[in-house]
């Protein structure tokens, strides 16, 4: 009966009625505006959003809370064109394919944070548990390449997260919430602002049991922010993040073994814990006239561990960044024309280390590796006509790599220097407010990361691992219309040389340049605001990424479904009532590591969330609910073996606002 419950509650509520006067402020009121967008990412400093020559979709703070999202990724599973993935079901392994790359999604996304990159060198992938979403103010997602402004790893799309600045006065908001699988959250934030200066502080703590067996995770955050803006043209921020996280690995399932107990782990002693430090330091001066300065510092620590019986090993990561990002923005009207010239460097230096063994008293294997990135960006965007804008940049991207492996005594050292060119070349037509027709086309690169250079069982060095590059093409189309309805639509082609993928069975297997391969496929989504307090929404992604050359011509890339889809309505009464209801869709794919698509495909799998709140004063209740009618799926898999996702979760609390 469960699983009827909250469906029907939705219907329910569709249902309340609606009083006569209420019907006549219907019928006599204005239309819902929808508001003109600026945003960051696809320039690097704002900009209305029918200029822009890529599709960038939104999402916001509020749109965060009533999604239920407890990471960044959740949070994006709405956007069509976007795969998200999890190995273990507890948020700690997530991974964001855009464009189809699969099991090397995590290497072909751009991830910042306030314009700081938080890629790591390694294939570890960005740790989400470390990005609390209750300190997210919005998150913008370039669909398409960025390497233009943020060089490697922008090849499917940049991730840009903007965390939240001080609102006015003294605020206090506090959160309380538990649900099945012993999950327990708890949160406080102080806000407080004067005008000129600002503070931000938080701390979460989040625990689980996980689904499966073994799968538990904890992770606690500190979270600070402190902005100031003293004379009007100079404004300032400081920021720090602490997270320890502690997380288990319950493997990887066969058929037989998921018929079985879906539930059950194989890896009975596999975990790992991680505490991550960062701090950035921003400046930004406006001069006016003579433009505009910017530059981000930053540093960022993690220390992992990771013991692994199931491999035999236990492994001790310990890695430290240092960023800095220096930037010059000249708006001037040459020849009566609008144009603005953004001029930057990036300069990124990390040391990495990692120590490995059959224990923590017998660590015989050592690798010091460093990475050294210097690169330059140019981008101008010229107003052929007030509704015609010209967009033109390029990056030349110089890393250094410092590569030394030690097993048990015996040394290898090399040194890698491969510099490579972005370029990219786009037209925008706002035809209306909102509106915009779009082309572009781009060239991207992405370069090995260590962990691919070297085979950490053997210590051996693949120095003539190449750089992947692409060329790519993109067309879209973003449609505001009646001033309630927002659509957009994109259709791109990218091929691509020399990408990178793990070939063979670990630990014999080895990082490889593939063939050429072609990632090709279209988007769409929409918003329309039918009622001032119904919306509806969905999207769709297909995408058809496939070897275009070599053995396995024609074949598809493995863990990339064609047909991706979401659907749903959000209620949102002036009482303080909110409701949200969506359906999800993700297509069959072959398992990784099937290129020569041999293996059956994972099967499709269907899933329907749900969010309720309802708000009185400064206290607000709220129920999330993800997979409500227990579908039993596999978001990924490898060789044959899954990972099983847990069936209906329930989360709910109360909120405190002061």
């Amino acid at each position: 009966m469960k699983k009827w419950f909250f469906g029907f509650l939705g219907f329910a509520v569709l249902m309340l009625p609606v009083s006569s006067q209420a019907e006549e402020d219907k019928n006599d009121q204005e239309p819902v505006l929808v508001m003109e967008e600026m945003v960051v990412t696809a320039t690097r400093y704002e900009q209305k959003v029918e200029k822009v020559p890529a599709h960038v979709a939104i999402i916001t703070a509020d749109q965060i809370k009533e999604s239920g999202a407890q990471s960044v990724p959740d949070a994006l599973r709405s956007l069509g064109g976007v795969i998200v993935s999890d190995l273990n079901g507890n948020g700690n392994n997530q991974t964001i394919d855009m464009g189809g790359f699969g099991e090397t999604a995590n290497r072909h996304v751009a991830v910042v944070i306030n314009g700081r990159r938080v890629n790591p060198i390694d294939q570890s992938g960005i740790r989400w548990s470390t990005i609390p979403v209750e300190n997210v103010e919005r998150i913008e997602v370039l669909h398409g390449s960025g390497s233009v402004l943020y060089g490697d790893n922008a090849n499917g799309g940049v991730i840009n997260i903007i965390t939240k600045d001080a609102k006015e006065g003294l605020q206090i908001n506090a959160e309380v919430g538990v649900g099945n699988l012993d999950t327990r959250k708890g949160l406080v934030n102080l806000n407080y602002g004067n005008g000129q200066t600002g503070l931000i502080l938080g701390f979460t703590q989040y625990e689980t049991d996980g689904y499966r067996d073994r799968s538990e995770a904890d992770r606690q955050n500190i979270h600070g922010k402190l902005s100031a803006d003293p004379t009007g043209s100079l404004s300032l921020f400081l920021e720090a993040d602490i997270t320890e996280a502690n997380y288990q690995f319950p493997g990887s399932l066969t058929e037989a073994q998921k018929k079985q107990d879906r539930k059950q782990a194989v890896d009975l002693n596999d975990k790992g814990k991680a505490e991550d430090t960062s701090i950035a330091f921003g400046l930004e001066y406006d001069w006016g006239k003579n433009g505009l300065f910017a530059v981000n510092l930053s540093r960022q620590e993690e220390d992992r561990e990771g013991i692994m019986d199931s491999w035999g090993s236990v492994y001790i990561y310990d890695m430290q960044t240092t960023g800095l990002s220096p930037q010059y923005i000249l708006e001037k009207n040459i020849g009566g024309h609008d144009n603005r010239l953004t001029l930057g460097m990036d300069f990124y230096k990390t040391d990495y280390d990692l120590r490995k063994g059959s224990s923590k008293s017998n660590l015989t294997s050592y690798f010091d590796h460093e990475k050294t990135t210097i690169s330059g960006y140019m981008q101008d965007e010229f107003n052929l006509l007030d509704s015609l804008l010209l967009n033109v940049g390029a990056r030349y991207e110089d890393p250094e790599t410092e590569l030394t492996s030690d097993i048990s005594g015996s040394k290898t050292e090399k040194e890698i220097d491969d510099s490579e060119w972005a370029w990219n070349l786009g037209l925008a037509y706002a035809f209306k407010p909102g509106s915009k027709v779009y082309g572009r086309v781009y060239r991207s690169f992405r370069y090995p990361v260590v962990d691919e250079y070297t085979d950490l069982s053997t210590g051996a060095i693949n120095e003539n691992l190449k750089p992947e590059t692409s060329v790519g093409y993109e067309a879209g189309l973003r449609l505001s219309m009646f001033s309630n309805l927002v659509l957009n639509l994109r259709a791109y082609s990218m091929d691509l040389d020399d990408e990178i993928v793990y070939t063979g069975s670990w630990p014999t297997g080895q990082n490889e340049n593939l063939d050429e391969t072609r990632h090709a496929g279209g988007e769409f989504d929409f918003r329309y605001q039918a009622l001032d307090f119904l919306a509806l929404f969905g999207g769709a992604g297909y995408t058809n990424a496939e070897f275009t050359k070599g053995e396995n011509d024609g074949k598809k890339i493995p863990l990339v479904p064609e047909w991706k889809g979401n659907a749903g309505f959000e209620l949102d009464f002036d009482f303080g009532l909110k409701y949200r209801l969506q359906c999800n869709y993700v297509g069959e794919r072959y398992f990784g590591g099937d290129y020569s698509n041999s293996l059956k495909q994972m099967d499709k799998y269907t899933t329907v969330d749900m969010y309720a709140a309802y708000t009185y004063k400064t206290v607000e209740f709220f129920l999330n609910a993800t997979n409500i009618f227990d579908e039993e799926y596999s978001a990924a898999g490898y060789y044959g073996s899954y990972y099983p996702m847990p069936e209906a979760v329930y989360y709910g609390g109360v909120r405190l606002n002061f």
